[in-house]
């Protein structure tokens, strides 16, 4: 609990996650899981985008937080979207070390977390931005939690035993994240790039010509 009260100090939202998951635990939260009832993978999603997004527009204060955490022992998460907050989820190594060779220095001054797969880059866009798929050039490279969205965070341990952990120097409590005009900026795009080139040529009428 004084982790997530000193997170929400920081500008961040934390979020209880079942122990040894990803998923919200809304019984801490004190909602009703209905998706538990009918297994139902369309309404568990219905039911956390609701709710996230919900808590983006009127987030939760520190009473919230102290009663989600008391004596609460599973994984915890960041909430996306309040403050207009930006996590850029690379699913690999790889995607990450390519995309941060052209943006060192912004990547050395924000939060940063290692996952079990690969980054999170906590930053701050100048405008709302939604939840989407995360592309780099024509490749996809991961997910944009932000507005609906959501992350795991340190010190959050699945069940395989793998974890999240800030990089050194990199946590919320030594720096605060970035500020970035848009996804544009940063040569990342939350729909293929070949999407909206196809997009485009429809929108032109191209082959109503042909």
């Amino acid at each position: 609990m004084d982790y997530a009260l000193q997170l929400l100090n920081k500008g961040f939202v934390c979020l209880p996650l079942r122990a040894g998951g990803k998923h919200l635990d809304l019984a801490a939260m004190g909602i009703e899981p209905l998706h538990l009832h009918t297994m139902g993978k369309r309404l568990k999603e219905a039911m956390f985008t609701g709710i996230t997004m919900s808590l983006s527009l009127k987030p939760p204060g520190a009473d919230d937080i102290e009663r989600w955490f008391s004596e609460f022992s599973g994984n915890i998460g960041i909430l996306a979207g309040h403050g207009n907050l930006i996590v850029l989820d690379f699913d690999c190594p790889a995607a990450f070390f390519r995309w941060r060779k052209s943006h060192t220095e912004l990547v050395s001054r924000t939060p940063v977390a290692q996952t079990p797969g690969g980054f999170h880059v906590y930053l701050r866009s100048t405008q709302p931005t939604v939840t989407s798929s995360l592309y780099g050039g024509l490749r996809k490279a991961g997910h944009i939690k932000a507005l609906s969205g959501y992350v795991v965070s340190s010190p959050s341990r699945l069940q395989d035993g793998s974890t999240y952990s800030w990089l050194p120097g990199q946590s919320p409590f030594d720096c605060s994240p970035q500020e970035v005009p848009d996804l544009g900026s940063l040569s990342l795009y939350g729909e293929s790039p070949l999407k909206r080139v196809y997009d485009r040529i429809l929108k032109r009428g191209y082959f109503d010509h042909q």
